[in-house]
């Protein structure tokens, strides 16, 4: 008997009924104002057009001699459009769990699909996929495995900020306990400036960059961003007492943005290794942490990993052309077509896709949906040290999402 049938005895009433809890909690907190204006599309109609073209018109969208808009127009108007990169390796086996799990719980979203990133025989950014980015303000990308083709599309689009969310899924066997916590990193400057040279033969030298317009701009992202979530404390991850003129103005940036939030959130500032043991040892006190480039790398990593690995956290860039979404795993080439890769992360990832989309019911019955197979169910891929395939899990997923229909 495979896992899915399992899942669908004793074991699958349970998951259900804690997810149906779940998303009445969550509906009720966000009623829809008109479910019949948010219905989908069929799940064969989920694919892409052709890059910003446009569905054709068909007669009948508008009613005739009344001046009045149909029913089936209003619901295209509510609808929204996303860009979407396959990427590379296990990519497409992820952008297509997305595809399936929104098709189950009727996402009012339409699609460009992108299969491939890169301009034509180059490592360029595709024409096209930059227009369709800029233009629907909204994106989610499978992993990709040129950094160069990365560092381009940061710089072009201006993401200045990366964005984790760690958050321990119950269920989820782990040494640390329940944890809660947003890692917010420079994108721009920092170590990851790409600023090197050679000195002179066998002597290399990398700059650090820093300035006080990109800090600053940081600072009050961050800071927003707290106030929005209504968290507690920002915590500044540093080595100002090594590096005092890069580090240290990063720092004195924030705490001129602390100054006008005194009364509104808690700032405290602590040093990269104490952050990172804080991390471990005391995972229960963390909340919003906020570092340089680097920093961030290692922090937001570390929070992976205590959720199960790293590309189990979700996260997103930051830019003043939209946001991108995605989550930390690697292209994992090895696991390429094999059914093997973990969706947890990536649907996770689409599912702070829909907040931002203000679509909050789906995104609810999506997130209570993978919690109740976390927390009732012996549901896990290999990576997790289960046997579950992802079709599997996505399967099972998709099976919870449809039964509320019903």
């Amino acid at each position: 008997m495979n896992i899915v049938r399992k899942l669908r005895t004793g074991q699958q009433r349970a998951v259900l009924g804690l997810w149906q809890r779940c998303a009445s909690k969550d509906q009720s907190k966000n009623p829809p104002k008109d479910q019949s204006k948010n219905q989908s599309k069929d799940c064969g109609e989920l694919q892409a057009s052709n890059v910003c073209g446009k569905s054709p018109s068909k007669s009948g969208d508008s009613s005739k001699g009344t001046g009045k808009t149909s029913d089936k127009a209003k619901a295209a108007d509510k609808r929204k459009k996303v860009t979407m990169i396959d990427g590379d390796g296990v990519g497409p086996e992820l952008t297509k769990a997305v595809q399936e799990v929104f098709c189950a719980a009727k996402v009012p979203i339409d699609w460009d699909i992108f299969q491939e990133h890169r301009a034509p025989d180059s490592e360029e950014l595709s024409p096209q996929l930059l227009e369709s980015l800029c233009g629907n303000r909204i994106g989610i990308a499978g992993p990709i495995k040129s950094h160069l083709w990365a560092e381009k599309l940061r710089k072009v689009l201006n993401q200045y900020a990366y964005v984790s969310v760690c958050k321990h899924l119950e269920g989820q066997e782990s040494p640390y306990g329940k944890f809660d916590c947003v890692i917010v990193r420079d994108q721009f400057e920092g170590e990851y400036s790409g600023i090197e040279h050679r000195v002179v033969p066998g002597v290399m030298q990398t700059i650090k960059v820093s300035t006080f317009e990109g800090s600053t701009r940081l600072a009050k992202f961050v800071f927003g961003y707290a106030l929005q979530e209504k968290r507690q404390r920002i915590t500044v991850a540093h080595k100002a007492n090594i590096m005092q003129l890069t580090d240290g103005n990063f720092l004195e940036a924030m705490h001129a943005e602390a100054d006008k939030h005194v009364q509104e959130v808690r700032f405290e500032e602590r040093y990269l290794d104490t952050v990172c043991l804080n991390m471990l040892m005391r995972p229960a006190t963390n909340d919003v942490l906020v570092s340089s480039s680097m920093y961030g790398d290692v922090i937001s990593n570390i929070g992976g990993s205590m959720m199960g690995g790293i590309g189990m956290c979700p996260g997103y860039a930051v830019s003043p052309k939209g946001q991108l979404y995605n989550c930390q795993i690697t292209p994992r080439d090895d696991l390429a077509g094999k059914d093997l890769v973990n969706p947890t992360g990536f649907l996770l990832a689409a599912v702070l896709m829909l907040r931002e989309l203000k679509l909050h019911d789906h995104a609810g019955r999506i997130q209570c949906a993978i919690e109740a197979l976390y927390k009732d169910s012996k549901l896990r891929t290999q990576d997790l040290g289960g046997e579950a395939k992802c079709s599997e899990f996505v399967h099972a997923l998709c099976e919870l999402l449809s039964s509320q229909d019903g």
